[in-house]
């Protein structure tokens, strides 16, 4: 009976002892699953603040970027804004030049500038032609100026000019003046109208102190339409003396 409680206290003592070493193994493994965690909790804390100035930093990039690039529009809206009233400026000092000093340009008739835009409208447009004597010693001029569309068809198919005094009924083409004339208005184009070429023609009357004149420019409709209405191009013609 005494060996068998030696026996058994011998037993109960290393079931102890392992117990307790499993117990300090456990502690330890949990220790260090413990300051592993801490240490992955700091390097996320660490990520996350280095994550946020990087954001603030590419937020004030941004910010710079796109203010940059609103001044830079900005500018090139300036820029156009200047060029388009530079080129007003010359052309308003080229037409007085012309007025002031004849000298400067072919003498007579002179068909200065024809100009179209498009209204709201489609099919809708408004002309602007100017007419100038260009030589010393001027008297009135008097005559008449016709507007032509060249490439049109009509009802029935076949190709034929429509005169801008069928399609503006204010338009009568009379002109006088001395020095320049401006000669304004609207037209409509047909729906079913091909035009390639606008023709405009001016016939100076003839006095005792000028002979009579005719002058012809010819302009692009057809590349005018193309390119969006931007420009209307004048084509090479010859001009024709009476």
């Amino acid at each position: 009976m005494r060996g068998y409680r030696k026996s058994f206290f011998k037993w109960l003592v290393i079931s102890l002892l392992f117990a307790y070493f499993g117990f300090m193994v456990g502690k330890f493994k949990q220790d260090i699953l413990y300051n592993s965690i801490h240490l992955l909790e700091l390097d996320a804390a660490s990520l996350n603040a280095e994550n946020q100035e990087l954001t603030q930093q590419l937020s004030l990039i941004q910010a710079d970027f796109i203010a940059e690039k609103q001044v830079n529009e900005t500018l090139v809206v300036e820029n156009k804004t200047l060029n388009q009233a530079l080129d007003a400026s010359n052309n308003k000092l080229y037409f007085y030049e012309q007025v002031v000093a004849p000298g400067l340009s072919v003498s007579g008739l002179n068909v200065y500038s024809f100009t179209v835009t498009q209204a709201a409208e489609k099919n809708h447009w408004s002309y602007e032609l100017v007419l100038m004597q260009t030589q010393t010693g001027r008297h009135v001029l008097t005559g008449n100026v016709d507007i032509t569309f060249a490439g049109a068809d009509d009802s029935e198919g076949t190709a034929k000019p429509i005169k801008l005094s069928e399609l503006d009924k204010d338009f009568s083409g009379a002109f006088k003046f001395k020095y320049f004339q401006t000669l304004k208005g609207e037209f409509v184009l047909p729906k079913k109208a091909k035009v390639e070429q606008i023709f405009v023609s001016a016939d100076a009357k003839g006095s005792r102190w000028s002979r009579s004149q005719r002058v012809e420019k010819i302009y692009d409709w057809k590349d005018f339409i193309e390119n969006g209405g931007s420009s209307l191009k004048e084509l090479e013609t010859q001009e024709e003396s009476e």
